[in-house]
């Protein structure tokens, strides 16, 4: 069953998440009401990043493909610096401050990376395609002749 995904709304709806989890790090926020939402969080993003790859990767159809993988590598970007963020900030939700935390930023920052460089391939793949002609000279005036 074919359905449609909104790649742009998506994409910007991850980027609001993020930048609240960098709000929420920059405040003073209460670590015992907000750690358990905000690793639900990331893990919900990193979801979500990892479901649109799939899904854009497979949607040779899509005429802006090449538009939102660009979306989404920012957006990668963007969750790495969040998750660096929480990682090595000095915060009350942070890898100082949870120990613990730091095993889970890394194994989810890694995952990250590995989605850009994917994301990084397909732009190059993307652009290589384009250069080349999709219909022939001979093929067109066929065509055209038609």
């Amino acid at each position: 069953m074919n359905r449609h995904i909104n790649f742009e709304d998506n994409i910007f709806i991850l980027n609001i998440r993020i930048r609240m989890i960098q709000d929420l790090l920059i405040l003073d926020a209460d670590a015992e009401l907000f750690l358990n939402k905000t690793l639900e969080d990331i893990d919900f993003i990193n979801a979500g990043l990892a479901s649109l790859l799939g899904s854009l990767k497979e949607n040779f159809r899509l005429l802006d493909r090449d538009d939102q993988f660009h979306n989404l590598l920012n957006t990668e970007r963007q969750f790495c610096e969040v998750l660096s963020e929480m990682d090595q900030g000095e915060g009350n939700i942070s890898g100082v401050q949870y120990p613990e935390l730091r095993e889970r930023v890394e194994f989810l920052m890694n995952r990250s990376q590995e989605r850009r460089h994917a994301i990084e391939d397909l732009i190059v793949e993307a652009r290589q395609l384009t250069l080349e002609p999709v219909v022939g000279y001979d093929e067109l005036h066929e065509l055209l002749n038609r």
